[in-house]
C-alpha cells in the first residue's frame, strides 16, 4: 500500500532535480504538508497552524505552503494510493520544494518507505503519532522529527484523581489494525494497574455503543482508544464517536487526543495538538534555515498536557479543585473582568479622566465664582466711585437747587414772625405761610433723597421699573447745571410704555453719565444749538430703548471704537471709567449699549433693557456694525 506512495515521492524528487536550474525567487521556500488523515480534523487543523505560525514569524524568507491530504481511514485500498501517488506526481513534478512535512498517525511504515528516496535531496520532517520502531536508522538519515505517543498511564492518573471511586474502565476503539494498535498499548498499561477491573468494546458498532453506554453504572468510565473503523466497518474517527456517545452515555468520558476536547468527552492527559505543531515548526525552520536534517535531534514524546471540559466537569459535579497542577481547562465562562478586560480598562480610564475633568472644573468654578465675586465687589466699589464723581460735577448744582427750598424756608419762617407779632396775629397769613414751609421741605427733601441714593454702596436689586419716571427724577437732578451750562434738556417719553426690568439707582447713574457727558460734549457749540433730547420708546421686538442725543462736537471714529474701554477718555480731566462701568451695568441687566456718532452733527449713546416678565430678544434691535 505504502509502495505507491514511495514511487510518488521519489518522482517529486527527481522532478526537483530537474527544475533546480530553474528561474526561482530566491527568497522564496516551498513547504509541502502531507496529512494521512483528513486536512480538516481538529488536530491537523491545529498542528497546522503552529506549523505555519513557527515558520511564518521566524524565518527571513517567504515561505510557500502546499497542502495535502491522503485521509487513509476513510480510502484505505491500495487502488486509492496509486491513483494519489499519479496525482502527487503529476502536481509538483515541476515544482522546486525546500522541505517535506509528513503528519502520519500511526503510519510509520510510510516513513520508512519513504526513507531511501528522500535521503539524498529534500529534507524532511515527520511528525508520527502513537508508533516508534527502534529499527529505524539514525545515521545520515536526511529526516527529522517527533514521535508522539499517546499518554495512557497519564490518562488513567487523571481519571483516578478526578474520581478515585472508579473501579470499571470501559476501553472503546475501533477494529482496523491502527486501532488495535493503540488498544494493544492500552491493554499493556491496564495489566499494570491493580484493582480496576478494564473491559474492551470493540465488537460492537457505535450505534450499539450508543445504546449501551447508556446503562453503565456509577463507579464507571469511558476511555475512548482509536478509531478508524466500527465493527460494523463503517469509517468513524475519535472526534465523531465521541460527539455520538457523549449525549447518551451514563458516565464520563476520557480522552487521548485534544481534537476530542470540546466533543462532550470529560478530558485526559491529552496530546497537544497545537503544542505539537509549534514544536514541529521549529524543527522545520531549523531545516529551512540551512542545517542539516541529520544533526537536528529526533523528538520522543510519552506525556500528554493535562486537559478538562470546564462543562462537563460542570455536568458530573466533579471538584474543580481534584484538578492537577498545569491542568489546562476549557470553555470555561469568563468573568466580567477577563472577558472584558481592555473595554473595563479604557472605560475605567475613560471614568477616571472625565472625574479628574469634573473635579478640576468643579475647582475651576469655584476659583471662577470667587473672581467673579470679587469682580463685582470692584465694580461696585468703581460705580460707586463713579457716582460719587458724577455728583461731584454736580455740587454746585445741587448746592443752588437745595438752597432755592431752604432760602424760601427761612424767608417764610421771617414773614410769619412779621404775622404773629402784629396785633392782632394774622392766622390766616401764617397758615398759607406753613403750607409753603411744607411744600420747599418736602423739595429739600426729595433733593437729598436722590443724592443719598446714588451715593449709596450696593450691588444690583433687579425689578419692575418705569423708565419715564427714572428719566424725569434724573433730569431734575440735572436742571441747575443745566440752566447754568445753557443747555436744554428734553425728555421724549411715551404715553404708555411697559416696565423695564433693572436696578433704579445704577440705571439713575448710567443715565445721568450719559446726560453729563453730552453737556461737556456742546460746551464748544452756540448756545442756541445746546439741546439735549432724551428719547425713550419700545422696540419692535417688545425691548425699551433709551436714547441720549446731544448736538455737540462729535466723537472721532477711531476713537468711537474705544470710547467704553476703562480709563480710555477724550476729556482733559476724565477718568475713563464711567462709560466702561455705564457698559458693565446695562450687560448686567441683559442689555446692550452702543455709540453713534455724525461727527460735528452730534453723539447719540443709546443702551436697551429688557421688559419685565420675559427674556430680551436680540434680533433687530442693534444697529448693522454692533
Amino acid at each position: 500500500m505504502f509502495f505507491a506512495l514511495y514511487l510518488t515521492v521519489l518522482a517529486i524528487q527527481k522532478g526537483s532535480a530537474q527544475t533546480s536550474n530553474e528561474v526561482e525567487t530566491a527568497s522564496t521556500k516551498h513547504v509541502l504538508m502531507i496529512f494521512s488523515e483528513a486536512r480538516d480534523l481538529p488536530g491537523n487543523v491545529l498542528m497546522e497552524q503552529g506549523v505555519k505560525q513557527e515558520l511564518l514569524a521566524g524565518s527571513t524568507d517567504n515561505v510557500e505552503f502546499f497542502t495535502e491530504s491522503l485521509d487513509t481511514s476513510r480510502f484505505p485500498n491500495p487502488e486509492y494510493f496509486q491513483i494519489f501517488g499519479d496525482y502527487i506526481r503529476n502536481k509538483y513534478s515541476g515544482q522546486k520544494l525546500d522541505l517535506v512535512m509528513m503528519f502520519m498517525a500511526r503510519n510509520l511504515a510510510l516513513a520508512r518507505a519513504m526513507n531511501t528516496a528522500l535521503a539524498t535531496n529534500i529534507p524532511s520532517v515527520y511528525v508520527e503519532l502513537n508508533d516508534l520502531d527502534d529499527s529505524l536508522s539514525s545515521t545520515g538519515r536526511p529526516y527529522t522529527g517527533i514521535f508522539q505517543w499517546p499518554d495512557i498511564r497519564g490518562t488513567l492518573k487523571f481519571i483516578f484523581r478526578l474520581q478515585p471511586e472508579t473501579r470499571r474502565v470501559v476501553v472503546m476503539g475501533g477494529v482496523s489494525a491502527n486501532d488495535q494498535k493503540t488498544l494493544g498499548q492500552i491493554a499493556d498499561v491496564a495489566r499494570t494497574v491493580d484493582g480496576i477491573k478494564f473491559e474492551f468494546w470493540t465488537n460492537q458498532p457505535v450505534d450499539e455503543l450508543c445504546r449501551t453506554a447508556h446503562k453503565l453504572s456509577a463507579g464507571t468510565v469511558i476511555m475512548l482508544a482509536a478509531w478508524q473503523r466500527d465493527a460494523a466497518g463503517q469509517p468513524f474517527n475519535t472526534i465523531e464517536v465521541a460527539q455520538l456517545l457523549a449525549p447518551r452515555a451514563g458516565v464520563p468520558i476520557y480522552v487521548l487526543g485534544e481534537g476530542s476536547i470540546g466533543t462532550g468527552a470529560l478530558g485526559g492527559s491529552v496530546v497537544n495538538f497545537d503544542a505539537l505543531g509549534e514544536e514541529a515548526g521549529k524543527l522545520a525552520l531549523s531545516a529551512l534555515n540551512g542545517k542539516p536534517v541529520s544533526q537536528i535531534p529526533i523528538e520522543v514524546r510519552t506525556n500528554g498536557t493535562p486537559m478538562v471540559d470546564w462543562r462537563v466537569l460542570e455536568k458530573w459535579h466533579i471538584k474543580q479543585s481534584r484538578l492537577p497542577v498545569g491542568c489546562e481547562i476549557r470553555y470555561q465562562p469568563q468573568s466580567l473582568w477577563e472577558e472584558h478586560k481592555k473595554l473595563i480598562v479604557f472605560v475605567g480610564a475613560g471614568l477616571l479622566a472625565q472625574a479628574i475633568t469634573i473635579v478640576a472644573l468643579l475647582i475651576q468654578r469655584r476659583r471662577h465664582r470667587r473672581v467673579q465675586a470679587q469682580v463685582e465687589r470692584q465694580r461696585t466699589e468703581l460705580a460707586h466711585v463713579s457716582r460719587v464723581s458724577t455728583m461731584g460735577q454736580l455740587a454746585s448744582a445741587l448746592t443752588h437747587e437745595l438752597n432755592q427750598p431752604l432760602g424760601a424756608i427761612l424767608r417764610n419762617a421771617e414773614a410769619a414772625e412779621l404775622f404773629l407779632q402784629s396785633t392782632p396775629p394774622n392766622f390766616e397769613e401764617v397758615r398759607a405761610i406753613l403750607t409753603d414751609i411744607r411744600r420747599d421741605d418736602k423739595r429739600a427733601g426729595n433733593v437729598i433723597d436722590r443724592m443719598r441714593s446714588l451715593y449709596q454702596r450696593r450691588s444690583l436689586v433687579l425689578g419692575p421699573l418705569d423708565l419715564s419716571d427714572l428719566v424725569t427724577d434724573t433730569v431734575a437732578l440735572t436742571q441747575t447745571d443745566a440752566a447754568a451750562r445753557h443747555v436744554k434738556v428734553n425728555a421724549e417719553l411715551p404715553q404708555q410704555l411697559p416696565s423695564a426690568h433693572g436696578d433704579r439707582v445704577h440705571l439713575q447713574q448710567v443715565l445721568l453719565n450719559l446726560i453729563l457727558n453730552g453737556m461737556d460734549a456742546m460746551t464748544a457749540v452756540p448756545k442756541a444749538r445746546r439741546v439735549l433730547t432724551i428719547r425713550v420708546s419700545e422696540t419692535k421686538n417688545g425691548n425699551l430703548r433709551v436714547a441720549v442725543i446731544d448736538h455737540g462736537t462729535g466723537i472721532a471714529p477711531e476713537d468711537a471704537v474705544r470710547v467704553f474701554e476703562p480709563f480710555f477718555t477724550t476729556k482733559m480731566n476724565g477718568m475713563g471709567m464711567g462709560l466702561a462701568i455705564s457698559q458693565t451695568i446695562i450687560e448686567a441687566h441683559g442689555g446692550d449699549i452702543w455709540v453713534e456718532s455724525k461727527g460735528t452733527d452730534g453723539t447719540t449713546f443709546t443702551f436697551i433693557l429688557p421688559p419685565t416678565g420675559r427674556p430680551r430678544v436680540k434680533d433687530g434691535d442693534l444697529p448693522e456694525n454692533i
